[in-house]
């Protein structure tokens, strides 16, 4: 089987203490990607992170300490935010990459309504079919059940302040009816179309979910049908946690190995 779709690439949870390793394995195959980067570990290993940026990579915002939206209140979520971009900030001017864009991505894909990642209710049941999915397989969500109205107006204060606060989409030319349209085509921040689920091979996670294997891994993305959607456009969803890099870097090199096309995201803002 031959992919005929493009994907965007993104990260979660750099920089681990193997992301050189990752940034090398991305770098000698030509592997545009964007890291989403908590500011706890960027503090820990902020030598990998302007090396990451130097060799041409984006590093974008996962917030400070990875915690759930749903379960903190809104000042402390902006603050979460806030701090990881000032030591964005910090590392982009070390590296010497000035006006850069700004993206962001919640921890866990909580957006402050849990596992209701959007307001499926609101789109065509095709749609939302696939939404819940997308989200309830590549995630680690405890709950579907829909909030209650106090987390939606979260949410939408969330979206708000991303707004004001400068953070744009960087995905262009998505097809995908329920990524294009509706909800996510208006959010300010980054979700997903494809999960790896490489996170499923930690430690404390294995065993626990529906795959179990590097092999059953790479069935889930050959089977998956919106990467094979021709001429289609994803955003693959994968992680840099120091116990599985080696599963993901096998993992995207059966995506190119078995022809997907990988896209660039903008490191620096137009002027």
């Amino acid at each position: 089987m031959t992919f005929t779709s493009w994907s965007y690439l993104t990260i979660d949870d750099a920089p681990s203490t193997r992301m050189d390793d990752l940034v090398d394995f991305l770098e000698g195959k030509g592997i545009p990607a964007m890291f989403f980067c908590r500011g706890d570990r960027l503090e820990e290993n902020s030598a990998s992170a302007i090396r990451a940026i130097q060799k041409g990579f984006v590093l974008a915002n996962h917030a400070y300490s990875h915690q759930r939206a749903s379960e903190k209140d809104f000042a402390w979520i902006v603050d979460e935010i806030e701090k990881t971009e000032q030591i964005l900030d910090e590392l982009h001017a070390v590296a010497g990459v000035n006006n850069r864009e700004k993206y962001f991505r919640f921890p866990q894909l909580d957006r402050g309504t849990a596992g209701w990642v959007v307001d499926y209710e609101k789109y065509p049941q095709r749609d939302r079919n696939a939404l819940v999915s997308v989200f309830a397989e590549g995630l680690n969500i405890q709950s579907m059940e829909r909030p209650e109205p106090a987390a939606f107006e979260k949410k939408d204060r969330l979206q708000t302040y991303l707004g004001g606060a400068g953070y744009v989409q960087p995905f262009q030319d998505m097809k995908l009816s329920w990524f294009a349209k509706g909800e996510i085509a208006m959010a300010r921040d980054c979700l997903y179309t494809f999960s790896n689920c490489d996170w499923m091979l930690t430690a404390r996670h294995i065993g626990k979910w529906p795959y179990s294997s590097v092999e059953d891994l790479k069935k889930k993305a050959l089977n998956d049908t919106w990467l094979n959607v021709e001429s289609g456009t994803n955003v693959i969803l994968a992680h840099d946690q120091a116990e599985i890099v080696d599963v993901t870097i096998e993992l995207i090199d059966d995506l190119a190995n078995n022809g997907m096309e990988f896209l660039e995201v903008k490191q620096c803002a137009t002027s």
